[in-house]
């Protein structure tokens, strides 16, 4: 048994299925097989709109999301096209969805859908009729104006989880994290993608007897189309049982940025230095940070395109090769409904698709309506000195690790797409009088909390030139932990948070990051006071972390990667276990516990190319 929702999930919708291919849907359900069907419904996802509450709370919180999102998968297993002109839900068509503000947004990835092609359509409901446990009574209507398909289930959330797709540089290979949250054994049959056989697929794990996480790799012979949007099928087994678990994304080879927002010629060297590598930028390509400073400091850009969208930028920058996404808005959840950035993210892919689309988010009890629409969706959370959307207890700060719970709850609404973060850096901010900038220790914590939760990706806010000279221990900090991002940045894109069980000293935060090879611990000191000047650490020695190990991970080494190097740390592995002792934990720290017994020159190479460009 894997829980009630699971049980309900198994539906034949069609009399045309393949023999021997089990088809499912997480909304379950048991409809009568219709010989007429056009469509067949391949799998219906659903995931529940939920955020922290407890530890952090929103001022506007009125109008909470009460409702999921879906995505439909479906093939069009007639001769012909098809085209879809709506779908319809529990008796009412979609514009009785749209017109009475029922789902923020919904959209169809695809036009005329050819014979055997796969659609997708995503929903994002709002209200109680879309919340977990409610009738699922859906149906697509096509140009003869009769439904093609007919589904009947109840929502409820899948115990498998494709959480992440990393596509790889060149475009022909793939990495897809996968967790199961069910207490039975599992056992992973295939992973393809739809339309693109896979020319080899390996696996860390095909087998899980509870609770896991797994990671696929699948090489093909000839790259995905840039921009091109592709469908992961996964084929899982428990008992006697086979069905299919679907994501989807676009095409694009992801890139871990080190960034800021403000620039000028007379700060680009002190950026490069500081090992920021993507700021936000404009213009024309003739403006000094195309045409000099990108080509010299191999500089990327990301553009602003304003809502509505502003076609002459776009023209400007589509294809150049600094620009590294379209910006389409900043915070729009504070001013700009979602389905307006639905309709801006899609207008622009209309105009180009040669970049990703990207959105910064800012209140997490709204995450859930806009995170899903950019290929790239970002937040920017600040627990020191800034103004905020939530509540905090002193005017001037609240505790760091608020920081970590946006990026996780961002982390999961936008799965299995990748996230980046704006991390607070060197900025203007006022609501502390005495220090208006994140300490040392303070700026760390929140960059290793926000790493830990999964972020892809780290932007700083901000670099300002003036306020950078008055506090000179802030850009000390930020270069340092530049050089522990210059190291280990392959590997944050690389990796994705797992559950374990972890032993640690009291008031110390331990995420746990797996990818291929290694298990990457963000290590933070939660043992502070918010204080009106500076939050003092009580720090930590001979702290000892125990943490299980994924069956792949077997640690050659361990290191800590800290901005003055890296160093070997004490540790054992025993009963399926590794533990490690750090001799002292001031803020944070980074270990990997790596596969290679060669890792530590890999990494002290990286750190002293990050130093020489200082």
């Amino acid at each position: 048994m894997v829980g009630k929702a699971f049980m309900v999930s198994l539906l034949l919708v069609s009399c045309m299925v393949p023999p021997g291919f089990a088809q499912t849907a997480q909304v379950g359900g048991d409809a009568k097989a219709r010989a007429s069907d056009k469509l067949r419904i391949e799998y219906v996802h659903f995931r529940p709109a939920r955020w922290e509450t407890e530890h952090v709370q929103e001022f506007e919180s009125e109008h909470p999301n009460r409702g999921g999102l879906v995505y439909v998968y479906y093939t069009n297993i007639s001769d012909a096209p098809l085209d879809l002109r709506y779908w319809r839900l529990n008796g009412n068509d979609e514009s009785y969805w749209r017109l009475n503000h029922f789902v923020a947004w919904d959209r169809a990835w695809h036009g005329t859908l050819a014979p055997g092609r796969l659609g997708v359509l995503e929903i994002n409901g709002i209200t109680p009729g879309f919340a977990e446990g409610e009738p699922f009574d859906f149906s697509y209507i096509d140009g003869t104006w009769r439904p093609v398909a007919a589904f009947k289930g109840i929502l409820g959330e899948d115990p498998v989880q494709i959480a992440c797709i990393r596509v790889l540089p060149g475009l022909d290979t793939i990495e897809v994290h996968i967790r199961y949250a069910g207490e039975t054994p599992i056992a992973f049959e295939s992973l393809e993608v739809v339309d693109k056989p896979p020319a080899a697929v390996e696996w860390t794990t095909q087998r899980l007897e509870g609770p896991g996480h797994t990671i696929a790799r699948a090489r093909f012979d000839a790259p995905f189309e840039t921009a091109a949007l592709f469908v992961v099928r996964a084929t899982v087994k428990t008992g006697e049982d086979s069905r299919a678990v679907y994501a989807h994304r676009r095409a694009f080879e992801d890139f871990f940025p080190i960034g800021t927002w403000t620039n000028s010629p007379e700060t680009f060297d002190a950026l490069h230095r500081l090992h920021i590598d993507t700021m936000v930028a404009g213009g024309n390509k003739e403006a000094p940070f195309f045409a000099e400073a990108a080509p010299k400091y191999g500089f990327r850009a990301m553009v602003h395109t304003g809502v509505p969208v502003n076609v002459d930028t776009v023209r400007e920058f589509s294809g150049h090769p600094s620009v590294v996404c379209w910006m389409l808005q900043d915070e729009p959840d504070w001013s700009i409904p979602p389905n307006i950035m639905e309709f801006v993210d899609r207008t622009l892919r209309q105009y180009d698709r040669t970049k990703p689309t990207f959105i910064t988010l800012c209140r997490n009890i709204k995450f859930f309506e806009y995170a899903p629409i950019p290929d790239i969706a970002c937040q920017d959370h600040y627990s020191v000195t800034a103004p905020s959307s939530s509540k905090w207890p002193r005017l001037y700060g609240t505790r760091l690790e608020e920081t970590a719970y946006y990026t996780r709850d961002l982390k999961r609404v936008a799965e299995p797409k990748p996230i980046w973060i704006w991390t607070q850096g060197i900025a203007d901010w006022t609501q502390r009088p005495k220090r208006t900038v994140p300490t040392p220790e303070e700026l760390a914590a929140q960059l290793v909390l926000n790493l830990g939760r999964g972020a892809k990706g780290i932007l700083w806010f901000n670099h300002d030139r003036e306020i950078a000279e008055r506090f000179p221990d802030a850009v000390e900090a930020m270069q340092g932990w530049g050089r522990v991002l210059r190291m280990a940045r392959e590997d944050f894109l690389a990796s994705e948070p797992v559950a374990l069980d972890i032993e640690a000293p009291e008031k110390t935060d331990v995420a746990p990051l797996v990818t291929w090879d290694a298990l990457i611990l963000c290590v933070t000191n939660l043992d502070y006071e918010i204080h009106p000047e500076a939050y003092p650490f009580v720090e930590k020695t001979d702290a000892r972390i125990a943490v299980p190990l994924p069956a792949w991970i077997k640690p050659a080494t361990a290191l800590r990667l800290a901005p003055d190097g890296v160093r070997p740390i004490a540790f054992e592995v025993a009963d399926g276990h590794a533990r490690v002792t750090l001799d002292a934990l001031r803020d944070c720290a980074v270990l990997v516990l790596h596969n290679d017994p060669e890792a530590a020159a890999r990494y002290d190479a990286a750190y002293r190319e990050a130093v020489a460009i200082e």
